[in-house]
């Protein structure tokens, strides 16, 4: 699912936000949050939604692992299987493939080239969750005690296939507890348009523009 996609616009966002707004409970409406990140990631990656949710778990737990033992051995423990977890699954997506390729070109091997299809995301949120956990170990932000709202920092919607990385220290207590006005609204509202504008005004027929010559060219290559 995409944002200038027209089921995304006249119905899933639509429906969140009438979901979001029946409510004025913050845990409520963060778990409204929570289940239509989850659909909208799981609607292009229906299996690897589930890395995304064990990669939050790990994470969410190396932050309290931190928090109960900030001077001990167990907080270093934590932070290193945060960098072992995530780059190592982050590294196996990516490079997995390559190596068997080498190895096969190297040592006349024939094993068999595995057909590994990128997770939607898996960079984003695991850079993002790594940075969660450092800034645990060194005391810039508070762990983050209820699951759901960890959860919720890691998969919203919004940026969660096409970035930015947003660290915890920037939402963080907006997560707990916020308000929404109406010139919040009418702002989000102003950048949704703004940016649809762009995307299909601007962007798809440029990249007509440019995808002609380019074809051109490795054509005569």
């Amino acid at each position: 699912m995409v944002f200038a996609d027209l089921f995304f616009l006249y119905f899933f966002l639509p429906v969140c936000l009438i979901c979001y707004f029946i409510t004025r409970s913050t845990a409520i409406r963060n778990a409204v949050l929570v289940v239509f990140s989850l659909i909208f990631y799981a609607w292009g990656e229906p299996v690897w939604v589930s890395i995304l949710i064990v990669s939050s778990l790990v994470d969410y737990i190396n932050g309290r692992v931190i928090e109960k033992h900030p001077e001990g051995w167990q907080a270093k423990a934590a932070l290193a299987w945060s960098l072992v977890f995530n780059l190592g699954v982050l590294f196996g997506f990516k490079y997995t493939a390559f190596f068997v390729e080498n190895l096969n070109n190297w040592f006349g091997l024939g094993i068999p080239v595995p057909n590994i299809v990128l997770p939607i995301g898996i960079s984003f949120y695991t850079f993002q969750t790594i940075s969660y956990t450092v800034d645990c170990y060194w005391g810039k932000v508070k762990p983050q005690k209820n699951f759901g709202r960890f959860l919720l920092y890691v998969s919203m919607f919004p940026q969660l296939v096409a970035g930015p990385i947003v660290r915890y220290s920037v939402i963080g207590e907006e997560i707990n507890e916020r308000k929404t006005t109406a010139k919040d609204i009418s702002d989000g509202f102003s950048r949704i348009i703004l940016g649809l504008g762009k995307k299909v005004i601007i962007a798809n027929n440029l990249s007509t523009s440019c995808n002609s010559p380019f074809r051109l060219c490795f054509k005569r290559l």
